[in-house]
């Protein structure tokens, strides 16, 4: 009788537990009936997705080509761009000049006059660029030998504080001393 009660429990449940899952999944469950119309949202949504994209694409690509051109300014934007570019200018000039000349004294030591001198260097360069890209309307001529002082400066400072030997520094005070007569002759 035991074997005959676990022959008819064996019967009733399947040997490989798999086959019971596999049976219940044969059973066809019927859809939901909000089923059609979120795939139709999904759908809708995607489309409008894939519109967006291409015209933010369009927009971008169209509005790069045609602003391509430079903004006209005034002549009062332009005057009023180029006193405070120069204005910029002398600040700075007068800052490197003044600091780069420091004589040392037992008050003050040679480290915090160098420190002087490469902090109006750096911060020099760094301020003309500021005040040139608040100044979009500065003549070309003007952007252009101040970015390279600039850039100079900014060369300087960090090559001093970088302990660069002084060789290694000529060729820059001497571009220096040229960008900043430029500069100072385009102000005039």
């Amino acid at each position: 009788m035991l074997h005959r009660s676990s022959a008819a429990s064996s019967a009733e449940s399947p040997l490989d537990p798999l086959e019971s899952i596999a049976e219940s999944d044969a059973v066809e469950s019927p859809a939901p009936d909000g089923w059609k119309l979120s795939r139709w949202t999904a759908l809708a949504a995607l489309t409008i997705a894939v519109l967006a994209l291409t015209l933010t694409l369009v927009q971008w690509f169209h509005s790069a080509s045609h602003n391509s051109a430079s903004p006209v300014y005034t002549d009062q934007q332009v005057k009023d761009a180029k006193k405070n570019i120069c204005a910029a200018n002398m600040i700075v000039s007068r800052a490197v000049i003044t600091n780069t000349h420091l004589e040392s004294s037992p008050v003050d030591g040679p480290l915090a006059v160098a420190t002087s001198a490469r902090l109006a260097l750096y911060g020099g360069g760094g301020y003309l660029q500021e005040r040139l890209a608040r100044e979009p309307a500065a003549p070309a001529d003007l952007t252009n030998a101040v970015t390279s002082m600039a850039i100079t400066l900014e060369d300087l400072g960090i090559n001093y504080l970088s302990g660069a030997p002084a060789f290694a520094q000529d060729r820059l005070r001497q571009n220096l001393d040229g960008q900043m007569s430029d500069v100072d002759r385009l102000c005039k």
